[in-house]
């Protein structure tokens, strides 16, 4: 369940772009929610060439270049130190190959995921000392390698700095630190990944953009839309070149990986969710030079090898994935006491530390609530914490950093290393932390606007078109369409997926909802739902179709924030919190009754609380109300039923009348609403 979130639409201003531009009804409308309604706004959005910045109004960028360019002419050994997500290896990639084509001599490091962890150590600065490196030249890192880059110059060795995170408050005392995110950087644009930094300062040692961009800026394009920075401005114009160049590429990796993920058509999303994870299974599996050498082979051979390799890694991630996830899940049925904290904390034995961050996305998205996981070991611990939108995960650690040897991240996605003693003491301290909250951000999803079915045409998705690349920052458009009455579920693929015919007046529609079954399906038939869809082209015989995939669903008019809030609620009962908003929380026995005929007569497989509440239609039954008489009937032992999230899976028991005051739930209830 997820807070709809309607975007604001100033209709006058709709005609303005209408009138003065010459702009579709359309297309002007999603101009207008994102803000883009200047006409310099509105040409540099839609402007096709890749206009980029000075590279050297970023602060350092003319002393990087000089100490690179002199490490060059007197033949100075210089050493790339990149990272093994797929940011810092297409970053190492570019810069190694420009380097190369200036004749230096050069060579590339990457850090092992496991043993060395992120960034510069100081075991690989020695043996970079060893083989007569003079120069290192950091991407996507170093920003925070003080301590390291210190020794490096004990040892006789320069680095230079380029990093996109944020600085502590001293910086590493380098011959030049370039990153945006310094303090006294005044440059233009900040949100470059460490690939779109490395093709701006390939682009200032060059002194020509041209060229550049030609040549690299298809490896930065893998990198921006990886690493998930917003895809607008510079990082647009980036991505956009670099996705025209793939089609052009003389790299015979990327030729052989598109090859080996069965691509035919090259887009932001195809490279986000296709390829960039391919080469990130390289760093979280295997090694990451595998991935590197790749993008840098020219053998033919090789280059099918490693792109039948990363592939090959690629399903075994996902694999492990679905394992962790799958653990997760039954850990959390068991420990049912963890599912009522406001962040999950989960750790075990055994779960790859290299895939725990893609399972804990998918747990916040499952739950609707931050989590943090944790792949145990004898002595530390590695972790790592996706989180909702307005709560600050990295925030949250910070404030129980007593707890843990190292951390750091985002306000959405954070990693941490622990001690495994520690665990159950971090587990209570960060919920400790978000308790004090009044209440906990929800899960949201945001609907540009809401559509009239009857006047969804194709030559809206064309429209659409011109918006991309679509990614983080400048996302698909997602539309609400309502009072949608489901006429029939259709399996597809076997059953993997399910197609919804739907209607409302003339409109006769379909949707598809992918990796659900018709069993899994919550919604009878007949009923009336509200649909956030995406919209797309399939093409048939050479005529073309509308194509709606569904984002999320939920019964028409349902509030789902009154009913994600009274969930916070309950998971607080549950935790033995009294709240003045649990005085009118005591069901009745008729509200109990209705619950129960109403399970016992649809007798599904899987439900979810919106289901449930919009098919009782009362109006005095909430979330909270359902799931206590729920937990009253398993008491019972009328029902055995088991929820995560938002979806309830029950099971009707044979058994005889029973008693409703023999419930112990029911009279501790009716006591603590009564002291509240």
């Amino acid at each position: 369940m997820k807070k709809w979130i309607l975007s604001d639409l100033d209709k006058n201003k709709v005609r303005e772009l209408v009138s003065k531009y010459g702009l579709p009804t359309f297309t002007a409308m999603l101009l207008t929610i994102r803000g883009i309604t200047s006409q310099k706004d509105i040409e540099s959005f839609f402007d096709k060439e890749c206009t980029l910045p000075d590279p050297y109004e970023i602060k350092d960028m003319d002393k990087a270049v000089k100490r690179i360019r002199d490490a060059v002419k007197d033949g100075e050994r210089i050493c790339v130190y990149g990272d093994y997500d797929c940011d810092g290896v297409t970053s190492t990639a570019l810069l190694f190959s420009y380097l190369e084509s200036m004749f230096a001599d050069v060579l590339y490091y990457i850090p092992d995921r496991v043993k060395e962890g992120y960034g510069m150590n100081m075991d690989a600065v020695d043996h970079l000392h060893k083989q007569g490196v003079k120069l290192i030249v950091t991407v996507d890192n170093g920003i925070s390698a003080i301590d390291e880059i210190y020794y490096a110059g004990t040892l006789g060795i320069d680095v230079v700095v380029t990093d996109h995170h944020t600085p502590q408050d001293v910086l590493p005392k380098a011959s030049a630190v370039v990153d945006p995110h310094r303090l006294d950087d005044d440059s233009s644009f900040k949100d470059y990944c460490g690939a779109g930094l490395a093709l701006m300062l390939a682009i200032a040692l060059e002194d020509d953009s041209t060229s550049v961009i030609e040549n690299y800026s298809e490896l930065a394009a893998f990198g921006t839309i990886a690493d998930l920075v917003p895809l607008s401005g510079v990082n647009r114009n980036i991505v956009s070149a670099g996705l025209r160049q793939i089609g052009n590429t003389d790299r015979r990796g990327i030729t052989d990986l598109i090859d080996a993920a069965q691509i035919d058509k090259i887009s932001a999303g195809n490279v986000g969710f296709r390829l960039a994870p391919r080469i990130n299974a390289a760093g979280r599996l295997g090694s990451p030079y595998d991935a590197l050498n790749l993008l840098l082979t020219e053998d033919e051979e090789v280059s099918v090898s490693l792109a039948a390799k990363l592939s090959e890694l690629n399903s075994k991630r996902q694999t492990i994935e679905n394992e962790i996830f799958g653990a997760i899940c039954e850990k959390l049925k068991k420990e049912k006491e963890l599912t009522y904290d406001r962040v999950l904390v989960v750790s075990d034995k055994g779960w790859n530390p290299g895939v725990i961050g893609i399972v804990a996305s998918r747990i916040t998205d499952k739950y609707g609530k931050p989590c943090i996981i944790i792949s145990e070991d004898d002595e530390i611990c590695k972790a790592s914490g996706r989180s909702v939108q307005g709560f600050s995960i990295v925030d949250a650690i910070f404030a129980c950093s007593g707890y843990l040897e190292k951390f750091g991240g985002h306000p959405m996605a954070a990693g941490l290393s622990i001690k495994k003693e520690n665990i159950g003491a971090f587990r209570r301290a960060i919920n400790d932390y978000a308790d004090k909250l009044d209440s906990m951000p929800l899960l949201p999803i945001k609907i540009d606007c809401n559509l009239n079915p009857e006047t969804i045409v194709t030559d809206m998705v064309h429209q659409l078109s011109k918006f991309e690349p679509f990614g983080y920052g400048n996302p698909k458009p997602v539309f609400g369409i309502n009072n949608m009455k489901l006429e029939k579920v259709i399996p597809l693929s076997g059953g993997k997926h399910i197609k919804l015919s739907v209607s409302r007046g003339n409109a006769r529609l379909n949707f598809v909802r992918f990796s659900t079954t018709p069993e899994d399906f919550p919604y009878p038939e007949g009923s009336q739902l509200d649909f956030a869809v995406a919209l797309d082209i399939n093409v048939y015989q050479q005529k073309e179709y509308l194509s709606f995939s569904i984002r999320d669903i939920k019964p028409s008019g349902f509030d789902t924030e009154k009913a994600m809030l009274e969930i916070q609620l309950y998971d607080s009962y549950k935790k033995g919190v009294l709240s003045p908003a649990l005085s009118d929380k005591y069901p009745s026995r008729d509200e109990f009754a209705a619950v129960y005929i109403y399970v016992k007569k649809a007798q599904r497989h899987k439900y979810t609380i919106d289901s449930i509440l919009s098919a009782l239609k009362s109006t005095t039954i909430g979330a909270f109300k359902l799931l206590i008489i729920l937990d009253i009937m398993k008491e019972l032992e009328l029902i055995e039923y088991e929820r995560a999230g938002d979806e309830i899976i029950i099971t009707l028991k044979d058994t005889p009348k029973v008693d409703l005051n023999s419930s112990n739930i029911y009279k501790r209830l009716k006591e603590d609403t009564s002291n509240v």
